[in-house]
């Protein structure tokens, strides 16, 4: 009779345990992972631009003193191109170097180089998989080709900083391919203070643009 009592609480015990082990294992986002992510963005931007100047002037002729402010807001479009490749350093977490490629811009096409943190979270026995990212990077959205200031996009030192932020949910559709979605948030922001002084005057400006950006993105990633 113990013997039986004995059997009846073993074999479910070693029945039970495997299943939670199998509920509970990660197929993808492991330790040593690879995962390489394109997508394309589709956002607006919420953009400002401050600049200030004074001049003075220490001619005999001419002893002079002018300031000059320059305010301006903007909501541009933009289409980014993004290709990024994520290493897992333990489940879940992942370091992504990210290229973005922006298309739509007054002058030349601009570049940000980003580096993120990636966490996937998995759901035993889905195929969907939730995540957030954290980064910083450069960009040459803003160029400063007079007095450190210009409205216009593309230049050609990596002078802007980036902020940049994500969630979203990728859905395995087939073995190491997963469709992308992500609500992206981009803050740019380009800070600059310069002077010119001779024997007959002396120029400071300071210029400060800031923009966020809102956008989705779609794309897909191939899990390694």
């Amino acid at each position: 009779m113990k013997k039986i009592i004995l059997l009846c609480v073993i074999i479910p015990v070693m029945y039970i345990h495997p299943q939670v082990r199998e509920i509970e294992s990660r197929s993808y986002f492991k330790q040593g992972n690879v995962e390489f992510n394109f997508s394309t963005n589709l956002g607006v931007g919420f953009s400002t631009s401050n600049v200030f100047q004074t001049t003075q002037n220490f001619s005999p002729y001419d002893s002079s003193y002018s300031e000059y402010s320059y305010n301006y807001s903007d909501r541009p479009f933009n289409l980014l191109f993004t290709a990024s490749i994520g290493y897992c350093i333990i489940d879940g977490l992942s370091i992504e170097p990210e290229l973005d490629i922006n298309l739509i811009t007054d002058e030349e096409t601009s570049i940000s180089l980003i580096g993120n943190l990636t966490y996937n979270f998995n759901i035993p026995k889905k195929n969907t998989f939730p995540f957030i990212k954290l980064g910083y990077g450069l960009s040459n959205y803003y160029s400063d080709p007079y007095f450190g200031y210009s409205n216009e996009s593309g230049g050609s030192s990596l002078d802007t900083r980036v902020i940049n932020a994500g969630a979203g949910l990728k859905f395995l559709y087939s073995s190491g391919m997963a469709l992308k979605l992500e609500i992206n948030f981009k803050n740019y922001n380009y800070s600059k203070s310069s002077s010119f002084s001779n024997e007959y005057s002396e120029s400071n400006n300071k210029t400060d643009n800031d923009m966020n950006v809102i956008s989705l993105s779609i794309g897909f990633s191939i899990l390694l």
